[in-house]
């Protein structure tokens, strides 16, 4: 069975005291940004309210419930997240007919006879009356439920949604815990540093950066700007050659956190800059540009990728901020 990473371990306490009590509430609000394991809490938790000899740290693993979840198949267990379709798109909200059907289950009887956990992933997408539909069961839901709310943006949730869940705030760690946990999960420790800094301190999302391509890429990118801002080669190459490389959003997270670097070395604070092994592009493509060229360039990757969110053209965009290298 999972375990809580040592990060999660306050708010883990305080759960755990709450259920000794029995006064666990039965619908919760986890945020925090992403990579800071709000999805694998919430796995670890749902197991040990769902556990048929609950310990204090977590699912016994060894009952007929714990067996059932590590098959997957727990008939008491609802994970609710946007619908992908046949030809892979993502939805881009959690429907009504999803939370009407949440609500069948959670109406129902408990086939073990102990908790019905429901998890709704990405809870800021559910659209105006699948939110609305959520309401009213929170306001009446049975004993022994639990519903688990996930997201990065605490703040879109309907007001009347966020003040009927205990909320709790996911923090990023300290650098220091940060770097100790991951030193243990990296196959090479000392590249902690830079991986923690390229993903914000976020634990997680720092050990799925280790992928040796990923780092390549990102160099061979940065490599390509800068090819590009001293017309040593086109901004249609450089396009093409990234085409079939990087998803369209990788490509513009990675372009958005090198402009922000590029910027960083324009203004002469060497210091803050994230990508430290990209040190001398940066600072030669800081020399091609001016503190405003950099920013536009950045709210364009920005602005990027949320239209990438809303499902217009990727390659459009890409296009855009790729020929605008080239009159920078």
């Amino acid at each position: 069975m999972n375990t809580v990473y040592p990060w999660q371990q306050a708010i883990w306490q305080i759960l755990v005291q709450s259920r000794a009590r029995q006064t666990l509430p039965h619908a919760f609000i986890f945020s925090g940004v992403q990579g800071v394991g709000l999805f694998e809490f919430s796995q670890v938790m749902s197991a040990w309210l769902l556990c048929q000899q609950p310990q204090s740290d977590g699912a016994c693993g060894l009952c007929k419930s714990c067996q059932l979840w590590q098959a997957q198949s727990h008939p008491d267990y609802r994970l609710v997240a946007q619908l992908v379709d046949d030809k892979g798109k993502t939805s881009q909200v959690i429907k009504v007919d999803q939370i009407r059907e949440l609500l069948d289950f959670l109406n129902k009887s408990a086939q073990l006879n102990g908790y019905r956990v429901a998890v709704i992933h990405h809870a800021d997408t559910l659209n105006t009356n699948a939110a609305n539909s959520l309401l009213k069961n929170l306001e009446e839901a049975g004993k022994n439920t639990a519903i688990i709310l996930l997201t990065e943006q605490p703040l879109s949730l309907l007001a009347t949604i966020r003040s009927r869940c205990q909320q709790f705030n996911f923090v990023v760690p300290d650098l220091a815990q940060a770097k100790v946990w991951l030193g243990k999960q990296l196959k090479q420790a000392q590249q902690a540093d830079l991986l923690l800094a390229l993903s914000a301190g976020a634990p997680l999302a720092a050990l799925a950066l280790q992928d040796q391509s990923w780092l390549e890429q990102r160099h061979v990118l940065a490599k390509a700007i800068l090819a590009v801002l001293q017309q040593k080669q086109t901004a249609l190459l450089a396009l093409q050659s990234f085409h079939k490389q990087l998803e369209p959003e990788q490509q513009l997270k990675m372009l958005q956190l090198l402009f922000s670097d590029v910027l960083f070395s324009k203004l002469g604070q060497q210091q803050a800059i994230k990508n430290s092994d990209l040190l001398p592009i940066i600072n030669s493509m800081a020399e091609c540009l001016s503190a405003q060229q950099i920013i536009a360039l950045q709210q364009q990757c920005l602005e990027g990728l949320r239209l990438i969110a809303a499902n217009i053209q990727a390659n459009l965009i890409l296009e855009n901020l790729w020929f605008s290298l080239r009159v920078a």
